[in-house]
């Protein structure tokens, strides 16, 4: 059995177009989780033209707890929906290519011991695949060097949870570095099959907005929880920190000066107040609640 997950924060029109292509790709069942937090609205509207009510479901979160939390919350409703169930998490603004559940599913089938399938992502014309993090700088290449380890693009991959102990994602990350850190976590050579073939369409922060305050400050926080999480002793913590405090301000330069900006600059103090904690998303959220269902 395949679930396909797909998360929406208040885009309805994106989320409606990502489940009438994963329906048409022959996706058995749906779940959407409405990480809005808009009482709501977006959930009303998506199942407003929802294309088929038996085999799309959508799930409102109390709260929006991010991408890797809201995640793992829909992953565990999906798996006491459908358990045994294989999971394909996918982008609300992305599109699969034909063919693309058969094949993945067809791979993760074949190896016995592999626990996610990743494909090549076709990323607004820039194709992305096997990608290598950097520990020590926090860099990405597109080539394997020294003191890296490479990660699936949370854009799109299918998933065995039964081959895994959950929950999927680190949710100290509050939205990106969550796929690094999975990254980390999965190593073994048949953890991940990397598919040498493009079946995936990605718009490419569509909700973020790539240079927007939230995107500069939130990737500013998972440079730095991204050390906490490599480290495994404060000295080599301290060291990751130092580097990182060398980095990220000439990051911020380059993209100030590309999207001429003082947004960037402004991001690295955000960014490092979030690391330490001081998340206002995160404090605006009290006690865990019980999602709800659509009708």
């Amino acid at each position: 059995m395949l679930t396909v997950v797909i998360l929406n924060y208040r885009d309805a029109k994106r989320s409606l177009l990502c489940v009438q292509n994963v329906l048409a790709e022959g996706a058995d069942y749906v779940l959407v989780w409405d990480n809005s937090a808009d009482a709501g609205m977006s959930a009303a509207d998506i199942q407003a033209g929802n294309p088929d009510p038996e085999r799309v479901r959508i799930i409102i979160s109390p709260h929006n707890y991010g991408f890797a939390a809201g995640v793992n919350r829909a992953i565990e409703f999906a798996l006491i929906d459908r358990p045994g169930s294989w999971i394909l998490l996918i982008n609300n603004d992305a599109q699969l290519y034909h063919g693309a559940i058969e094949i993945m599913c067809n791979v993760l089938l074949e190896n016995k011991n592999a626990r996610i399938v990743s494909p090549l992502i076709n990323n607004n014309a820039s194709i992305q695949g096997r990608t290598w993090y950097q520990h020590l700088t926090g860099l990405l290449f597109k080539r394997r060097h020294f003191g890296c380890s490479s990660h699936p693009s949370g854009c799109c991959f299918l998933l065995a949870p039964e081959r895994i102990v959950l929950p999927l994602f680190d949710e100290r990350f509050f939205m990106y570095g969550e796929d690094c850190a999975l990254g980390i976590r999965f190593q073994a050579p048949e953890d991940i099959i990397w598919l040498e073939k493009v079946l995936v369409f990605h718009e490419g922060s569509a909700s973020s907005g790539l240079g927007s305050p939230f995107y500069e400050e939130r990737m500013v926080a998972a440079h730095l929880l991204l050390a906490r999480y490599i480290a495994k002793s404060r000295f080599y913590y301290l060291i990751l920190l130092s580097i990182r405090f060398i980095v990220l301000p000439v990051r911020a330069l380059v993209r100030a000066i590309r999207f001429r900006s003082v947004v960037p600059f402004v991001a690295l103090w955000r960014g490092v107040l979030i690391a330490a904690g001081r998340d206002p998303l995160r404090q605006a959220i009290s006690a865990p609640e019980t999602p709800e269902c659509t009708p």
